[in-house]
């Protein structure tokens, strides 16, 4: 998983669900150059922000980087990199649209790899520079009851393909690669009945085993957003942290328990994925003592912004608290113990039987240490982003305008995936009548 908020800037609809919209003819087969040089603006340099810096500082299609942060040390440090790309570093308050449009002029691509509240606010920054855009999660509902953030996003289809800007939306490892996955591996059956989204793992640091592998507040956020599963047409709440189920990972993770989140496949796989299916769900792997105390906490009005507690001599809230007795994934110098697995079944029929399709994605934190001196999820999800970069920045969606990562074109991703020396286990098997 990676990082997401709750909140954004603009005000909604309070309708649950988007009509699906007609897609535009792909104007350019996927990989197909642009013209201008590709500098790429990246908004965010904290655990992904840095590893897409460092993945996409790298390939050659890419000209230049402009890294922004509001704590402008974090960007100069990679600019001081030394290599065939060219890093330009700014201090910048992403909040800010005018100020964020002026930056942004003369970039091919903008990627927000900070939380998810600020998508609205870059996304117009973007517009009003004349860029595309790219993400790597989204929000919760926009008000109480409301419309999706993901929704929200996708109903400025018409600004974006009025601009002949391109925009692709959730594009790290889950939501990005799952959509992918579940997209390709959709295209291969002739009906759908479930699409299941499982992300576990385990790490170990010094006495810790079970702590978030993002950003701590954006995953207190998404363990308390109502998740929701699409089921015979429409989205259904469920109880946070419900239906708990046992899922079998590949080694060397193996069982885990999983329970439900709320997450972005659930919203847009239904709509895009070219068939009718009946259900969708995401579940994550958690401990369940940390579950209990999550939901505990939070029945208790704790994690309430407002529920302040007195430490040396000073009033801070009790969920910051929370927050702050877990490790920060992000300034970890000693590398992770474990590993991080992402898995996708498709359950329908072809040829008059019964399948599922699957795909597994596995990598050590050891291994992505050793690449990127980073966490495998970091690694991941920043190497999903930089090929959704890469694929928006040559006009690799079905034309202009805003898109779910299941609109690119899985065998372009996969490619690109593989030749980043990273593996997928495909497989299937059948289910007797």
């Amino acid at each position: 998983m990676g990082p997401r908020g709750s909140s954004g800037p603009i005000v909604a609809g309070r309708e649950i669900l988007s009509v699906p919209r007609n897609q535009p003819e792909r104007t350019k087969p996927p990989g197909a150059p642009s013209d201008a040089p590709m500098r790429v603006a990246i908004l965010g340099i904290g655990g992904v922000g840095r590893a897409l810096a460092s993945e996409l500082r790298l390939d050659p299609r890419v000209s230049s980087l402009l890294l922004m942060d509001k704590v402008g040390d974090r960007a100069r440090v990679l600019a001081g990199m030394r290599g065939r790309t060219p890093i330009e570093a700014k201090m910048i308050e992403v909040d800010k649209r005018d100020t964020l449009a002026q930056a942004l002029r003369g970039c091919r691509v903008v990627v927000n790899t900070t939380l998810p509240k600020y998508n609205f606010t870059i996304m117009g920054a973007a517009l009003d520079a004349g860029a595309n855009y790219v993400d790597v999660a989204a929000t919760g509902p926009l008000t109480p009851g409301g419309r999706w953030g993901i929704y929200a996003q996708l109903d400025l289809n018409d600004a974006f393909r009025s601009a002949g800007l391109q925009a692709l939306l959730s594009m790290g490892l889950d939501p990005g690669m799952s959509n992918v996955l579940a997209k390709e591996m959709a295209d291969r059956l002739e009906t759908i009945d479930t699409i299941r989204v499982r992300s576990g793992g385990f790490a170990k640091f010094g006495d810790y085993t079970s702590f978030p592998l993002y950003s701590r507040e954006a995953f207190l956020e998404d363990a308390l957003l109502i998740p929701t599963v699409w089921l015979d047409g429409k989205l259904e709440e469920r109880p946070v942290m419900g239906e708990e189920e046992t899922f079998e990972f590949p080694p060397p993770v193996g069982r885990q328990q999983t329970f439900l989140m709320s997450h972005e496949e659930v919203k847009t796989l239904p709509l895009h994925v070219g068939k009718p299916v009946r259900r969708v769900d995401f579940k994550y792997a958690l401990n369940p003592n940390l579950v209990r105390s999550i939901v505990g906490l939070n029945e208790l009005g704790l994690l309430d912004d407002r529920r302040m507690i007195r430490v040396g001599g000073v009033q801070i809230p009790f969920r910051k608290a929370l927050v702050s007795a877990f490790p920060e994934p992000s300034a970890l110098v000693t590398p992770l113990e474990g590993t991080k697995c992402l898995a996708v079944e498709v359950e329908g029929t072809r040829a008059g039987e019964r399948k599922v399709l699957r795909g597994d994605i596995v990598l050590s934190h050891a291994e992505a240490n050793r690449r990127r001196s980073t966490t495998a999820v970091y690694y991941l999800t920043a190497v999903a982003a930089a090929i959704g970069v890469v694929m928006v920045g040559e006009r690799g969606l079905p034309g202009p305008g805003v898109y779910p990562p299941e609109a690119l074109d899985p065998p372009h991703v996969f490619k690109e995936w593989e030749n980043r020396e990273l593996t997928i286990a495909h497989s299937e098997r059948d289910i007797p009548a």
